[in-house]
């Protein structure tokens, strides 16, 4: 009975193992990718960057200014000597809006973004994109009377977001040296106008780059420098991803890897809420608002360039597992609201309700361990095959708890896939989801992990 026990305990353990041996292999040689020709490490490199962007002399850069313009021309000459193909000209891509949010004469703005790209290697993923975005604009000047006097303010903005440009500039480089590293494509986006209503990350989406639906993935570096106080890297992914939340939390397993955050709402309005708007999987990464936020003294000897450099080595890691994956990164969950036209009851999210669904008083995680793993069964044939992987399911709790919908959104082949599906659909019922002291449908989503041993030995529950 006891040697029975211990078995079937080894075999939970097996299948709930989280890591995969070859994501553990190719996580410690990120940083070494990362890394290649800098073995001093980018802080100096960084540290240059944002003193040049935040330089009095260009007079905060507001959107529209000749700051923001200095500040195109010299992202365009960094990328250039670094080898990047150049998807605009040295002036960057321009675009007209109109009003004068720039504190100018003219009644129209015209700000820019500049675009790069590293082609993938992947003769069909080439064609798919990731996208990392930085916006190169802040808030220019304002002018203030002192005693009598006119004092200019100078919004300097090293945090916001010279920190996030520098970083991507970095970023670009180190993929670019590692470009047979990629098989999907990574655009770089360095977008004006993005404190007068996300104008560039617009002009971009709807304007300017036509294949947005080949778009698998953004990346928003906002606000990056900070690290003291309560400013930890955080990491927002805008609704709850299951499977993005994965990768993430993979990712911060690597030795010395920061280990930001993870929220799956967003956080403050910036060029990736427009990507999410159109149904790109989202993650900004940022180090959050300070008291320094939008006002003269945000300066660069207030910023922390060593994590700066971690968040970009973070930031590459998220883009080359994502450029990577077979298939695109889920969507994620969102509520869907009924429509009385096709009958559709709708759905909320757990996280959009008062009290989330539970399963025996707890989570999702506590459906795993109580229901799905106990039951789970490894096919006789896949363990001959030495078939394993991890298979992510959605599924729905209508309001009397039964579960049902489930659906496999990334699987590993028919066989486990449908024990999975079995397993989950088997589900007793869970404590309904409550909205405004109602019980209401909700939507969620688990990922069932198969591992095997070496030797593939173990008394699997057939």
């Amino acid at each position: 009975m006891a040697s029975g026990l211990a078995k079937k305990m080894v075999c939970r353990v097996i299948l709930a193992v989280l890591v995969s041996a070859s994501f553990v292999f190719n996580s410690e040689t990120l940083h070494a990718q990362f890394m290649r020709g800098n073995v001093n490490g980018l802080e100096r490199d960084l540290k240059r960057h944002v003193e040049f962007m935040a330089a009095d002399s260009l007079q905060g850069r507001a959107a529209g200014s000749k700051g923001e313009l200095s500040v195109a021309r010299y992202i365009y000459d960094e990328l250039e000597k670094a080898g990047l193909i150049l998807l605009s000209p040295r002036d960057g891509e321009d675009f007209y809006m109109a009003g004068n949010p720039a504190g100018t004469s003219a009644d129209t703005l015209h700000s820019r973004n500049v675009l790069a790209l590293v082609q993938g290697y992947d003769p069909e993923l080439k064609n798919e994109f990731v996208v990392i975005g930085a916006h190169i604009d802040h808030l220019g000047v304002n002018k203030v009377t002192v005693d009598g006097k006119e004092v200019v303010q100078i919004y300097s903005g090293a945090d916001d977001n010279a920190s996030g440009v520098a970083a991507l500039i970095e970023i670009a480089k180190q993929v670019q040296q590692n470009s047979f590293m990629f098989r999907r494509s990574i655009i770089f986006a360095f977008f004006g106008a993005e404190e007068v209503g996300m104008a560039g990350s617009w002009y971009f989406l709807n304007r300017s780059f036509s294949d947005v639906d080949k778009i698998v993935m953004m990346i928003n570096l906002d606000m990056i420098g900070r690290s003291s106080g309560g400013n930890g890297f955080k990491v927002f992914t805008g609704v709850y991803n299951l499977e993005l939340n994965t990768i993430v939390a993979q990712l911060s397993q690597r030795p010395l890897s920061l280990q930001p955050e993870l929220v799956t709402t967003d956080y403050f309005p910036s060029d990736h809420r427009l990507f999410h708007e159109k149904g790109i999987p989202i993650a900004l990464f940022t180090t959050g608002v300070h008291r320094d936020y939008h006002t003269p003294r945000d300066i660069p000897a207030a910023l922390d360039y060593n994590q700066m450099e971690k968040i970009s080595e973070f930031a590459y890691a998220l883009a080359q597992h994502v450029a990577n994956m077979d298939d695109r990164v889920s969507k994620g969950l969102k509520s869907e609201q009924a429509s009385t036209a096709t009958g559709d009851s709708g759905y909320y999210t757990q996280h959009d309700v008062d009290k989330r669904a539970t399963f025996l008083h707890g989570d999702e995680r506590q459906f795993l361990e109580k229901w799905v793993y106990p039951y789970i069964k490894y096919p006789d044939s896949a363990i001959k095959a030495g078939e394993s992987g991890r298979v992510f399911v959605e599924f729905i709790i209508e309001k009397n708890g039964r579960v049902t919908d489930v659906v496999v959104t990334r699987g590993v082949n028919d066989e486990l896939d449908a024990e999975v599906v079995k397993v989950v659909s088997a589900s007793p019922k869970w404590k309904p989801a409550v909205l405004n002291g109602k019980n209401v449908r909700v939507k969620t989503s688990v990922a069932v992990d198969f591992k095997l041993s070496k030797n593939a030995e173990f008394k699997l529950k057939k």
